[in-house]
């Protein structure tokens, strides 16, 4: 059946929508969720209450009425997820209904002993209104223009195609990844009352942007997560330069029965498969393969796209993400803590099956990137895995019978062999007679021009902008440190971009304006695939584990903490403190340094990009493994203690949170003080304290452990 959609363009809201909006300037925001959770664990390992043969949910609602939590709060909460852990520990998850809809960012987690005591509570819950809920004064259509519309997302608003429940799922519209869905929630507000309002999700294809955007009754945004964890890298490792490709058995499980294609393959964890065309969905072709064997080899001497390579990728991306799988659900990321299958098999309590990984090899969406999208529980998560540059420059800047490297930006428009002609000029920006970093509006004239600005200050996608709207025709960013141009990130300006080296950038700002060309070589360099990167897949796939056993993972504490996981992850099972080394041929690989020894801590993070600032959970993480290395425990083990923590975290964490949540459960101060070291080295040590409100971060850092762990 054809869904036809509305007409109403998403940026005029309907007229009872807009005076909603109108009508609710002065209305109160929503409640703080990270003010209003509370975390409760025993001293030393101490459970919180006596044993008891009461049900868990008992347990947990008895102590939180001890500690004064009124009887609305308390009579609205539903367990959701309800399974036995490491060492028979009950992982409980609660959530609040009112009025038979979920109170957004409302939930408990709590740990749960064998023999009924309770070991760990974390409360974020809101307090029931006498009055209830108050109505809204939009529907679900109202409630998608206005997140469409806050989003700067043009286009028509599609019709609904189905309700189940209080959600209801619209028509997929171009350039979107699956059609948008909006779930009717209770709003707790920040003066204490409580209102039917909206959780908006969008999840586009650019860029594989999975948001949720939180809208009041009354028309208004009250809050934004973006669910989808992006990552930058400047180059990309290729596997056989670590270790010779071998065959290896896969256990039963892994693969569907029948029948696959040599570059689609499914099975109950992930489904692999190429999408060169970025459309969301298995390319044709392929051969297929139905005696279990996935046996292509790879060729070094010739483009991922080409030979037998792109069958490499999909079978080994699907290998990478069962073995992350298995060893994550070895270490705690089961069916009850909302792990990726597509048939729990009945295990888990509540928690819901179909959603497995669905992972794209060589995705036509961008280069030199990947990222991982997570939906709740039930629905598939997304990781795009793209193709690398080659390591050295594959593009040249032609000016004054000079030739010199350069690097094609992440979201410029593909340079041709003929290239693109123009004059470069130097160009300086408000910021100062000699301000040329291309931070604010550009002063100079560089309009049907090459505007060159020099790195550094600001992100390479205000600069674009900044030289975009000044009417230039390309941009070149001169490095501002020595050695090779890097491969700039971002997705939004489509102005041509390249970079060159710092002495490169010298000579072309002497002789402005001079006449250039910026070419691709040809032929073109080999490219690298991310595919048969475990580095890369397994800090994708730590953004789904944070994801969903912590919940929010956005903000600048929570952001950075995902990307230092995900670092953490891969250090730890390859026993290397530097990520995709042999991508960029550097030692430190795809960061400032390496981890081991690493220089900066805590009170060093700014909040301005996660990368930058995770590196510093990623050199915690380090160091945790490291201690636990040396006092003879696995990497999977370290990992054990790790996932474990999770359960005992709060969602939107700081770094002290992710601290005080691995100790929760560990009885033993042994384990306690390897933890306290690493993080106290760091800066996360006893009465650290961090917290975020927008992009403003306040650290207060300590090095200190506690006594019984003896000198820092």
């Amino acid at each position: 059946m054809k869904v036809i959609a509305t007409t109403c363009a998403v940026g005029l809201l309907s007229a009872a929508v807009a005076l909603a909006v109108q009508a609710a300037a002065a209305a109160p925001g929503a409640r703080d969720d990270r003010a209003a959770t509370h975390v409760t664990r025993g001293s030393n390992g101490q459970a919180l209450t006596v044993p008891s043969q009461a049900a868990p949910s008992t347990v947990v609602a008895n102590f939180l009425r001890g500690k004064g939590v009124g009887a609305g709060a308390l009579s609205a909460l539903r367990v959701r997820s309800d399974a036995p852990g490491i060492k028979g520990v009950r992982q409980l998850r609660m959530q609040q209904e009112v009025g038979g809809l979920v109170v957004h960012g409302a939930y408990v987690k709590a740990a749960v002993g064998r023999n009924g005591a309770l070991l760990s509570v974390i409360e974020n819950l809101a307090p029931v209104p006498a009055t209830g809920l108050q109505a809204a004064k939009i529907d679900e259509t109202g409630a998608l223009r206005v997140a469409l519309s806050a989003r700067r997302i043009a286009g028509a608003a599609p019709a609904r195609v189905l309700k189940a429940g209080a959600a209801t799922k619209f028509a997929k519209a171009r350039g979107f990844h699956e059609g948008p869905i909006v779930t009717r929630v209770a709003v707790p507000m920040a003066d204490g009352g409580m209102q039917v309002g909206f959780v908006v999700e969008t999840w586009r294809e650019a860029g594989n942007d999975l948001v949720e955007t939180l809208v009041s009754g009354d028309g208004r945004v009250l809050d934004t997560s973006h669910r989808t964890a992006r990552d930058d890298y400047r180059v990309f490792t290729v596997d056989p330069d670590k270790t010779p490709q071998a065959i290896v058995s896969g256990p039963v499980g892994w693969l569907f029965n029948g029948s696959n294609l040599s570059d689609n393959i499914a099975g109950n964890n992930v489904h692999a498969y190429l999408d060169t065309d970025n459309n969301g969905l298995p390319d044709a072709g392929g051969t297929r393969v139905a005696n279990r064997r996935f046996l292509a080899t790879f060729d070094p001497n010739v483009q991922p796209s080409d030979g037998s390579n792109p069958d490499v990728a999909v079978q080994n991306l699907f290998y990478l993400n069962n073995v992350i799988h298995d060893r994550l659900y070895a270490a705690g990321f089961d069916e009850a803590a909302g792990n990726f299958q597509e048939n729990n098999f009945g295990l888990g309590g509540n928690a819901k099956g179909s959603d497995s990984v669905n992972a794209e090899a060589q995705d036509g969406g961008s280069t030199d990137n990947a990222n991982f999208a997570t939906p709740n529980d039930g629905r598939n998560p997304r990781m795009q895995m793209y193709l690398w540059s080659s390591p050295e420059p594959d593009h040249q800047v032609l000016a004054g019978g000079n030739t010199f490297a350069a690097r094609r930006a992440e979201f410029s428009p593909p340079f041709t062999p003929s290239g693109l002609q123009g004059t470069v000029v130097a160009a300086l920006d408000g910021g100062g007679a000699s301000n040329a970093d291309g931070c604010e509006a550009i002063t100079t004239n560089v309009s049907g021009r090459i505007a060159l600005v020099d790195r550094g200050t600001c992100t390479f996608v205000v600069k674009a902008a900044n030289a975009q709207a000044a009417g230039a025709v390309a941009m070149i960013v001169a490095n501002n440190q020595a050695g090779d141009p890097i491969v700039m990130g971002g997705t939004d300006p489509q102005i041509p971009a390249v970079m060159v080296t710092q002495a490169a950038g010298a000579t072309l700002r002497a002789s402005s304006p001079i006449a250039a060309t910026i070419r691709v070589i040809d032929p073109p360099l080999i490219r690298r695939d991310g595919d048969v990167d475990s580095d890369i897949v397994w800090h994708e796939y730590g953004h789904g584990l944070t994801w969903r056993m912590i919940d929010r993972m956005d903000g600048p504490l929570g952001g950075a903490i995902g990307e230092g996981m995900g670092d953490t992850l891969a250090i730890i099972v390859n026993d290397d403190d530097s990520v995709a080394e042999y991508a960029t041929g550097l030692p430190n690989g795809l960061r400032t340094e390496r981890y081991a020894n690493y220089s900066r801590t805590y009170g060093d993070i700014q909040g301005t990009e996660v990368h930058f600032d995770g590196e510093v959970y990623g050199a915690i993480g380090w160091q945790v493994w490291k201690n636990f290395q040396a006092a003879g425990f696995t990497a999977d083990q370290t990992l054990a203690v790790l996932v474990d923590g999770m359960n005992y975290t709060p969602a939107e964490p700081t770094f002290e949170d992710m601290r005080d949540g691995i100790l929760a459960p560990l009885t033993d101060v042994g384990r306690q003080c390897l933890v306290w070291r690493a993080f106290a080295k760091y800066g996360v040590g006893v009465g650290a304290h961090g917290s975020a409100r927008g992009t403003k971060v306040v650290i207060r850092e300590s090095f200190a452990v506690p006594a019984a762990c003896g000198a820092p």
